[in-house]
């Protein structure tokens, strides 16, 4: 990882969804043409779930990580979320989320000091969570490896690697 060319940018995987959408929109059109035409229930309905799918992705599609040589950042929409730099990062984990929404999922988690007095036993610690539905193995891969070669004392978890094969 000593020479990889910084910035990295990982992003968002949604070509799943987009192929549903285009789908809901097709069945939807077959259904139209098989059963009565523009008074078919069922077109409008998968039309329009079509429509809402494929909207819904191009919203949430800018999800990116931007691997930098000092630090990682994750976007939204172009607005920085979390910058976290290598040297804050404590641990790089698989576990549950902490919401009532999200308690049951499997997330990618990296576990950092809030302030770079990570030396002091009273720092306080916060996760930030990656859903792995959003991007690849390969992605978490090469996020793994380059957190662990810029700061060698990061703990990585066994389901981490289990994880990524």
């Amino acid at each position: 990882m000593e020479n990889a060319k910084f910035p990295i940018v990982l992003k968002k995987k949604n070509g799943v969804m987009i192929g549903v959408a285009i789908i809901e929109i097709i069945i939807g059109i077959i259904f139209g043409a098989l059963q009565g035409g523009l008074k078919s229930a069922p077109m409008w309905v998968l039309f329009f779930a079509g429509i809402v799918t494929a909207l819904s992705v191009l919203v949430e599609y800018s999800q990116d990580i931007l691997i930098k040589e000092d630090a990682i950042e994750f976007y939204k929409n172009n607005d920085l979320i979390k910058s976290i730099k290598y040297s804050n990062i404590k641990a790089i984990l698989i576990g549950k989320g902490n919401e009532p929404k999200n308690k049951r999922k499997d997330f990618f988690i990296i576990s950092f000091y809030k302030n770079d007095k990570k030396k002091n036993k009273n720092s306080e610690e916060d996760t930030y969570l990656i859903n792995p539905m959003s991007y690849s193995a390969e992605d978490f891969r090469v996020i793994k490896n380059i957190i662990v070669s810029k700061n060698s004392s990061v703990k990585v978890s066994e389901d981490v690697s289990k994880f990524m094969k």
